[in-house]
């Protein structure tokens, strides 16, 4: 699954990262990112497997201005 963060819209809130800190990290002064083992292109988007989805949906539904989403792979 990828998972993306608008880090433009972030607040610093930290609920992401204390709710799912294997796939999120908050450091002090900037926004919200992927952490390196599930980090894609850019510190904003990653990918996941199916059994991080419980962690990465419990971040996004804490996430208080809606700014992560998920995004189920099809495969070819």
């Amino acid at each position: 699954m990828k998972v993306h963060i608008k880090q433009e819209e972030c607040i610093l809130c930290g609920n992401c990262s204390s709710t799912c800190p294997e796939v999120f990290i908050l450091e002090p002064g900037e926004s919200s990112k992927i952490t390196k083992e599930y980090r894609g292109k850019n510190d904003s988007e990653g990918e996941v497997g199916e059994d991080m989805l419980e962690c990465v949906q419990s971040a996004a539904d804490s996430c208080p201005v809606s700014i992560i989403s998920i995004e189920k792979l099809l495969l070819e």
